[in-house]
């Protein structure tokens, strides 16, 4: 028996018993499991694993390396049950032969500092229990009195308290629910004073008062700042996967990058782990949010860094795919052709019969490098270039990272829809100024991807200007979610989707991907009958459109993260333009919303269920099926002017629509 009369135990003791529950919806156990496991075992001499649900054989066999108790159970009182039900089936008899117990389950990531580091402090601290982090003592809006408490992530019983017979009561005559929120009301938030007031110590790993008068919760709000200072173990999957506007009631909403990058760089920690497991569980855009992943990248060197530009990047095998439609544009689009590094192939698409006309231009243009011409048929534009007429080169395997533009003629929708040019042409800039800004810049994209080994597509982020606005904010699906998810199912891709926020996937078709990261959307074997005929392609909602808003999940499904990407000029506009509507749409609230929270704000805005799509042929029936009693809500001239707008409702009108709907639909209840 390693533990002494003070309650310490002797230093090096192993004699431990540890409960590990999981969970996974999908039965799969990642590698961050398989790590955090290895990281414990020198610590301990037994390990159940407890799974509140099936395991699939790949998990249950990497499980049963470690131990052979691998129990599954039903998902019923969710880990405080798993950890009751083998505490008593072990019995009491046999778990006072351990120094401690542990209780631990799947919800962090780590050791990101060892694990015997922490054994080894605790031994010293003569406590009856104890553990990594507590939740500091608070009083919620709500008016409730949360306690301090060890959080229950990671439990630790000595002997002392499991010998006791109110702990043994305590456990046996605990119940609980399926509900999250009344689980850690009756066990976590309740067990720490419970046990203080009978008497018993506990302490925890990080120190208790150090972070008091600024979060509850470190572990959560700051945990740059406990794994650096405090060598904390372990991260929370919870840092990534709490959401943005969540983050920005309490913080800046920093920690999770801070978290990553920390882990990254200072740490003995592979963050592929994090990626694979948070790529496969998570919407990829509510990741890109949390992790802020909009790259911003100098157009041109910096002269006063004392540091001369990155040139050599020849080991970065690349490519760059042009595809040039219109002749007419060839001096435009050869400026930006210029801006390819030499150690960069480049190959065009275009028209068989264009190949002369361009390949002069380029002569006349200077350019003496060598280009390879790829020719294309005149169906499905860009995006059939790039799967058909570049496939081979995309599958090649000769290059690390390709980047692919287009030219796009600025004024080809303006009669359509009756703007200006400039509009589109806005769009045609922000595109290929943030896809080949400069050499300097490509190179940098270069860079960005040999740092980063789980990036596996960049792109400009969509427009949010003039008509861009209502078809890309809040969300840029379009009419083309139905169509976006049967391209995935017919890849075989099943990742996370959701309908009511955006896409991080190439809106425009200007990207720069590994190829094993789109791999699957080239290996479909497409043919140009795929697309549709040109007398088609004005209309949105084709397969063009789907291939277009699917490349960032393609991505996600291979085990990378599509980002945006941006020149240091280009975000230097769009954090003015971006804080400028916002400061604008927040001075437009009424008065009382004046002070609250961004989260309460969004609340107040939101009436229902967040915006989705409508057809502007539905949202025009909806309409007419409630002008009767929107009639006799409304004053005549009023409800004259619905009637007409529901009349002409297009693309740029049927968010707006949707959400007036729901507006009228809301006081016509009452």
């Amino acid at each position: 028996m390693a533990q002494n009369d003070d309650k310490t135990l002797t230093s090096g003791t192993t004699n431990r018993l540890a409960i590990f529950c999981f969970y996974d919806a999908q039965g799969h156990a990642d590698d961050y499991v398989r790590v955090f496991l290895e990281g414990l075992m020198p610590s301990i001499r037994r390990l159940v694993v407890v799974s509140n649900g099936k395991i699939d054989d790949e998990s249950r066999a990497m499980f049963e390396g470690f131990t052979p108790f691998v129990i599954e159970r039903e998902n019923e009182g969710l880990d405080t049950a798993a950890y009751r039900q083998v505490l008593l089936q072990v019995g009491w008899d046999q778990l006072v032969k351990f120094d401690e117990v542990i209780c631990c389950n799947d919800t962090c990531f780590g050791p990101v500092h060892p694990f015997e580091d922490v054994f080894d402090e605790m031994n010293k601290r003569p406590v009856d229990f104890w553990g990594i982090t507590s939740y500091a003592a608070t009083v919620l809006p709500s008016g409730e009195e949360i306690p301090e408490h060890v959080q229950a992530y990671w439990h630790v019983y000595r002997r002392s308290l499991i010998a006791a017979p109110c702990f043994q009561r305590y456990w046996e005559t605990l119940r609980l629910t399926n509900d999250y929120g009344e689980n850690t009301h009756r066990h976590e938030i309740t067990f720490t004073k419970y046990f203080q007031d009978l008497g018993f110590y506990w302490d925890t790993f990080v120190p208790r008062d150090k972070y008091a008068g600024m979060t509850p919760y470190p572990l959560l709000d700051m945990p740059m700042q406990v794994m650096r200072d405090d060598h904390c173990p372990v991260l929370k999957k919870r840092v990534f996967e709490t959401g943005l506007v969540m983050s920005l009631e309490h913080t800046a909403g920093q920690g999770a990058r801070q978290a990553l990058d920390y882990v990254a760089s200072s740490a003995n920690y592979d963050t592929s782990l994090i990626w694979h497991h948070e790529l496969r569980s998570q919407n990829v855009t509510r990741l890109r949010q949390t992790l802020h992943l909009e790259y911003v990248l100098p157009r041109r060197a910096l002269q006063d860094s004392g540091k001369k530009p990155r040139r050599d990047l020849a080991h970065v095998r690349s490519a760059f795919i042009f595809h040039i439609f219109f002749v007419d544009m060839l001096d435009e689009t050869l400026r930006y052709v210029r801006n390819i590094p030499e150690e960069t192939d480049i190959y065009i698409t275009t028209n068989e019969e264009k190949i002369p006309r361009i390949n002069e231009a380029i002569l006349d243009a200077g350019i003496t490098r060598h280009v390879t011409f790829l020719p294309v048929k005149n169906r499905g534009r860009d995006v059939s270039a790039l799967l058909i007429a570049a496939q081979d080169v995309v599958l090649s395997g000769r290059y690390d990272v390709i980047g692919f533009a287009h030219d796009k003629k600025s004024s080809q929708n303006t009669k359509l829809l009756g703007r200006q040019g400039t509009e589109s042409e806005g769009f045609q800039e922000r595109l290929l100024e943030n896809t080949l800004g400069s050499t300097e810049y490509v190179r940098n994209i270069l860079s960005l991807f040999e740092k980063n080994a789980c990036l596996g597509l960049v792109t400009p982020p969509s427009p949010f200007h003039a008509i861009y606005f209502p078809t890309t904010m809040p969300i840029d699906w379009g009419p083309n979610f139905e169509n976006t998810v049967t391209l995935l199912e017919s890849l075989d891709i099943h990742v996370p989707l959701d309908s009511t926020i955006g896409t991080t996937s190439a809106i425009g078709s200007c990207f720069w991907f590994r190829p094993e990261a789109l791999r699957p959307l080239f290996e479909r074997g497409w043919e140009y009958e795929d697309f549709p005929d040109e007398s088609h392609m004005s209309g949105d909602g084709t397969i063009s459109h789907a291939i277009e808003r699917a490349n960032g999940y393609v991505a996600q499904s291979q085990g990378f993260y599509p980002a945006w990407v941006m020149t240091d000029e280009w975000a230097s506009l769009e954090a003015s333009q971006l804080r400028t509507l916002l400061e604008e749409f927040i001075a437009a609230r009424p008065q009382r919303y004046v002070e609250a929270t961004p989260r309460e704000t969004l609340l107040s805005q939101r009436l229902g269920t967040r915006l989705t799509y409508v057809d502007s042929k539905k949202v025009a029936g909806r309409l007419g099926s409630l002008m009767e009693r929107i009639m006799s809500v409304l004053p005549g001239r009023m409800a004259e002017s619905m009637k007409h707008a529901a009349g002409s409702a297009n693309v740029r009108g049927r968010w707006a629509m949707h959400r007036l709907l729901d507006n009228f639909q809301r006081m016509t209840r009452h």
